[in-house]
């Protein structure tokens, strides 16, 4: 019930917050479970939105790729029913095949020349890839162990089998997700807190630790990420808005207000023992 309380008291509640300054071991297990939650919700959503991407991604690519039989025999790839040289081409990338020419035959750094994309291209004997942004080339050979056929048809209905496996698509992204939040909200505010650190040290405002200042904003990110999340979903961003936000929740809980209502409360608290 209390992190429930918390969960609410940290959008508005900044004198809540501000009462929170010495509750470190909450305030960590809290942020472990605002995590968990931005990650269940950020991998539901993704986890629904991404595989129907990449089903109509592939399904864009193989309309223009005919019917195909493949076979991988020690070390060495052939092709049939598929007129070669083929070579499919858009804005971003370059994929080939042509298992009727050898090594000594085809030039790969003649075929990158003058390209600005990624290239994946398939001899009988090897596959080659250029990465545009790194403007590295690699050359793999075939597996020797490995002996197998495939097909057109056999590819769709294997990408089938793994793009309708929505639980792995959901355990992928939570894992990524848990990991990702966990580094970027700690570590972010650790720099955030650092600067509300040097600003209440250089001013009238009362001078928190910085562990204090810290512990706060383990809560006090609730809303922005909140608010984040929520833009995202609808694919609008702002530019370090939950940065900014975090900041200024930051400078109003530690600001001189609320450490003035927390010193009449313990004044009044004197005055009543007496």
């Amino acid at each position: 019930m209390y992190y429930l309380k918390a969960f609410l008291n940290s959008f508005y509640k900044f004198d809540w917050l501000h009462a929170q300054a010495d509750n470190s071991k909450k305030a960590a297990n809290y942020v472990i479970l605002l995590i968990l939650l931005l990650s269940f919700v950020t991998s539901v959503f993704l986890s629904t939105i991404v595989p129907n991407k990449l089903r109509d991604l592939r399904n864009e690519v193989l309309s223009k790729v005919p019917a195909f039989e493949a076979t991988l025999v020690n070390g060495s790839l052939s092709v049939t029913q598929l007129e070669q040289p083929f070579l499919y081409e858009d804005a971003e990338m370059s994929f080939g095949v042509n298992t009727n020419t050898s090594t000594e035959d085809f030039n790969f750094d003649t075929f990158v020349e003058g390209k600005d994309k990624d290239i994946l291209y398939l001899t009988s004997s090897n596959i080659y890839s250029y990465d545009s942004v790194t403007k590295i080339k690699n050359v793999l050979d075939y597996d020797k162990e490995i002996n197998k056929s495939f097909s057109k048809e056999s590819f769709i209905k294997f990408t089938d089998n793994f793009l309708n496996n929505y639980k792995l698509f959901f355990a992928i992204f939570l894992i990524i997700s848990f990991v990702g939040f966990s580094v970027f909200k700690l570590v972010n505010l650790l720099f955030i807190t650092l600067l509300v650190w040097i600003i209440n040290k250089n001013s009238e405002t009362n001078n928190f630790k910085f562990s204090q200042i810290y512990t706060i904003g383990l809560f006090a990110i609730t809303g922005p990420s909140i608010i984040v999340a929520f833009l995202r979903i609808f694919n609008y961003s702002i530019p370090f808005l939950y940065s900014i936000l975090s900041i200024m929740i930051l400078m109003i809980v530690t600001s001189k207000k609320y450490s003035s209502l927390e010193l009449e409360e313990k004044n009044i608290e004197t005055d009543i023992l007496k």
